[in-house]
């Protein structure tokens, strides 16, 4: 008989054998989900090895009980961020077995935080002018992000790079509906008529395609922040008052020519890992050239620069400097803007080391826009640095939750986990994320180092010579895999590829953090605390994560080293 048990934010329904949560649908293995059926049917009571292994592993069955029951119990824990440590759901009962420490429910679910969920789909450039295409992506962008402000926590806005994805699709909205989990769907169009621009917006409910308004907008250019608040408040309405708080006051709108730099400069933010920064840079420096009080240009020039001290374009220290300036002006300018806090939060993390200063910003960036996939990929990373697994999980999945398609979103949820020492999830999500584009660097990079920490030397060492065959010249990749030989023995190949990144650092900047970690592995501590004590100086952002990276274990059992930082 078909059974939905409900615990917490969760439910679990027997019959499709689904996970679900208040974000949608929770990825389960088979294993584990039959664990928690166990726990489930005894709540309360200890469920002993022995029945697991009747259950999943029944006589003649050959497997390393042990590893394996291991594993499944971590892969349950990590789908419902859980700590071993301290259970809210699955508690351990030493040599004996486990047993579900939480209250089931039969009412109805914890009421979600996005209950309901929208999508805006690419707004259609109806121009003959391809150029134009960057106005009507950069308003689709911007629309998401004012309904973000809008909504709340009521209805979660799914991010505008999954929902690009369908540009042009031949799918029906219900299928795209689908594919997204979108209940509803804004889908708009925008015609040039000399400096005059006609937006027309329907919004959609996508179970049965009807449309529940639609408008046309006919305005000269200087108006369109004032459509996109109008549009915001009415969909706002359609979805029922009650759902949505009052939506803030319109700020004053930028000059016209500011705002279009601005929407050129997102175009060229939105292109895969670092390859559009510097000119999503010099779009932003033209808006603020046009109009000095932009608080969203402003913003997108210290995201610009975190990019660039993140992926190592000159010292990090230098960038992290403009990033600041460039934030602190944000925030006086606009102090609900939730770019200048997520800026402002990543700087507080990466230049001044302050975890609470950049907890307390994230937060109220998640808080200013719950929608804002980028605020808590943030709050993820620094969660896992700090070591608080579970709940960097849960932030890293939610942003995977609003941008699906998103290669950096899917990559981060893989990346926490591989921090907490959870390779075979890591593994899996850095797999699926490779489904998506097969090229994308950190996922492949990530994949190696991930096979690595789990004991498949070969496979790993495999997939690292093949990023590096890809990306010969890049400083990273040559130190994963320069690291993967310490651990494999290869000291020959590896000493190889260290002189290799030293004849890369004449050139250009290459991180100090990555120097220390194949130091290390060749077991010379001189050379990585030396490296270390750089990184400290030149406030290399992947520093953050020295008390929680696999790679360095060893060096956090040296306490002579810790205590004396001899770095």
């Amino acid at each position: 008989m078909a059974l939905t048990i409900r615990f917490g934010p969760y439910e679990l329904d027997t019959d499709s054998r689904e996970l679900r949560s208040s974000s949608g649908r929770v990825r389960l293995q088979d294993q584990p989900f039959e664990i928690l059926q166990l726990l489930l049917a005894q709540p309360g009571h200890v469920v002993t090895r022995d029945q697991i292994r009747e259950r999943l592993w029944p006589a003649g069955t050959f497997v390393d009980f042990e590893h394996s029951l291991n594993a499944a119990v971590k892969r349950l824990r990590a789908a419902l961020g859980d700590d071993a440590e301290c259970p809210r759901y699955v508690e351990t009962v030493p040599r004996r077995g486990y047993r579900f420490v939480a209250c089931l429910s039969g009412e109805e679910p914890e009421p979600a935080a996005h209950h309901v969920r929208l999508a805006v789909l690419a707004f259609s450039n109806l121009s003959a002018d391809r150029e134009r295409d960057y106005f009507s992506d950069g308003l689709t962008e911007e629309m998401t992000a004012k309904l973000g402000q809008v909504c709340g926590d009521q209805v979660g806005i799914i991010s505008s790079h999954s929902a690009m994805h369908f540009r042009n699709s031949p799918l029906s909205v219900q299928e795209i509906g689908q594919k997204l989990r979108a209940d509803y769907v804004l889908v708009g169009s925008v015609r040039w008529e000399g400096e005059r621009v006609r937006i027309t917006a329907r919004l959609v409910k996508t179970s049965n395609e009807t449309q529940l308004w639609s408008e046309i907008y006919d305005r000269h250019l200087t108006d369109c922040l004032e459509v996109q608040s109008e549009v915001a408040a009415k969909i706002a309405r359609s979805l029922a008052t009650e759902l949505v708080p009052p939506a803030p006051p319109a700020a004053s709108p930028p000059d016209a020519a500011a705002y279009q730099s601005l929407l050129k400069g997102r175009y060229y933010w939105r292109k895969t890992a670092d390859t559009g920064v510097m000119q999503a840079l010099s779009y932003y420096e033209e808006a603020l050239a046009l109009d000095p009080t932009f608080a969203s240009a402003h913003a997108g020039v210290a995201r610009v620069h975190i990019v660039r001290a993140e992926y190592y374009h000159e010292m990090p220290r230098l960038a992290l400097k403009k990033a600041r300036e460039a934030a602190e002006c944000a925030q006086r300018l606009a102090p609900s803007l939730t770019d200048a806090h997520l800026s402002h939060a990543d700087v507080t993390r990466f230049l001044y080391r302050d975890p609470a200063q950049s907890r307390a910003s994230y937060k109220r960036a998640v808080s200013l826009n719950p929608s804002h996939e980028g605020a808590r990929i943030g709050y993820a990373k620094m969660l896992a640095a700090v070591g608080e697994f579970p709940q960097a999980i849960r932030e890293a999945d939610h942003a995977r939750e609003l941008d699906p398609m998103c290669l950096t979103a899917n990559a981060t949820s893989a990346w926490v986990r591989y921090l907490g020492g959870d390779y075979d999830t890591a593994v899996s999500l850095c797999r699926d994320t490779l489904e998506m584009d097969n090229d994308y660097v950190w996922a492949n990079r990530l994949l190696g180092g991930a096979l690595l920490a789990s004991g498949r030397r070969n496979e790993a060492l495999r997939t690292l010579e093949r990023v590096v065959e890809s990306q010969p010249r890049d400083p990273l990749s040559l130190a994963w895999l320069a690291y993967a030989r310490t651990v494999t023995g290869d000291k020959v190949h590896a000493v190889d590829l260290l002189e290799h990144l030293e004849q890369l650092a004449d050139e250009r900047y290459v991180s100090p953090y990555h120097m220390a970690i194949v130091h290390f592995g060749l077991g010379d501590v001189e050379a990585t605390c030396e490296a270390l004590r750089r990184a400290e100086e030149d406030r290399d952002p992947m520093l953050a994560n020295l008390n929680v990276d696999p790679r360095m274990a060893d060096l956090r059992q040296r306490p002579e080293l810790i205590a004396s930082r001899a770095w």
